[in-house]
């Protein structure tokens, strides 16, 4: 019996003494995410995209109310203290302090110690300073790419839904078993 309980207890022991071991390297792993998110300026990269999207809305409702001189004071005034508290939820909820802690959590999840210690050090080096700075030129150049290839293609694609759509409403004709 006694050599029954003595690996049961080595088990035990050894989950016991690794639980502060297991915590000591996801505080480790959680430090190393904040400081790329740091070195990645996320917070200022979060912002921007706020300040884009909330610009993005605003002319949406403004073409929503008319945009056109078709709306009343009254109804302009409305809309204004419906987009500033819509704003205020979004940047309530949506702000970096509060979307921070998730971040950290979500790399901590998905690198490793390694991983993470690699990234911080390219983002530390010259290439990785280059990268964040050149990073919104880039998606914002990138995204104007694929935007210009999709309307090369549009006339294609116009093109290809009509042809379907033909296809889909004609009925297929029936085969004739010889």
């Amino acid at each position: 019996m006694m050599k029954r309980i003595t690996p049961l207890l080595a088990v035990c022991l050894a989950l016991v003494l690794s639980v502060p071991f297991a915590h000591a390297d996801e505080a480790s792993r959680r430090a190393k995410a904040k400081e790329m998110l740091t070195l990645m300026h996320m917070d200022a990269t979060m912002s921007k995209m706020m300040d884009n999207m909330m610009q993005q809305m605003s002319a949406m409702s403004k073409q929503m109310g008319g945009g056109h001189g078709n709306v009343t004071p009254e109804q302009q005034a409305r809309l204004d203290d419906f987009q500033k508290k819509v704003f205020t939820l979004i940047e309530t909820q949506m702000s970096w302090k509060n979307l921070e802690p998730d971040y950290i959590d979500l790399y901590a999840k998905n690198f490793t110690d390694e991983q993470l210690d690699g990234i911080i050090t390219f983002y530390k080096s010259p290439a990785g300073v280059a990268m964040i700075e050149k990073l919104p030129t880039l998606t914002t150049e990138g995204m104007q790419l694929a935007q210009t290839r999709m309307t090369a293609i549009q006339p294609q694609l116009m093109q290809m839904i009509q042809d379907f759509a033909k296809s889909a409403a004609t009925p297929p004709a029936k085969s004739n078993p010889q």
